[in-house]
């Protein structure tokens, strides 16, 4: 993708606390990743279809592509900004 995906500190700010706070939430159990993907990515349905409540048709879908398109780069953004342990390391 060639647009990169770049947080605004406020959005940072917010997304920082919304990982913490998924990870506390569960204490010291270990939770699986696909358990987190799934549960992230319920609250960010839920956001989207909250926030489409008045939407049309067309707008709701053009929402949803423009999601799909900028997902992989908020995905590499977090690889390499290296706040979150690296998913390809090998002591797991």
């Amino acid at each position: 993708m060639t647009d990169e995906y770049a947080p605004s500190e406020e959005s940072f700010k917010i997304a920082e606390e919304g990982i913490r706070g998924m990870l506390n939430c569960v204490g010291g159990e270990m939770v699986s990743p696909d358990v987190m993907i799934d549960a992230a990515l319920h609250i960010l349905a839920a956001w989207i279809a909250s926030s489409q409540a008045k939407s049309t048709a067309a707008e709701r879908e053009a929402d949803i592509e423009t999601l799909e398109a900028l997902l992989p780069s908020y995905i590499e953004y977090h690889r390499r900004a290296r706040w979150l342990p690296d998913p390809h390391r090998t002591d797991n």
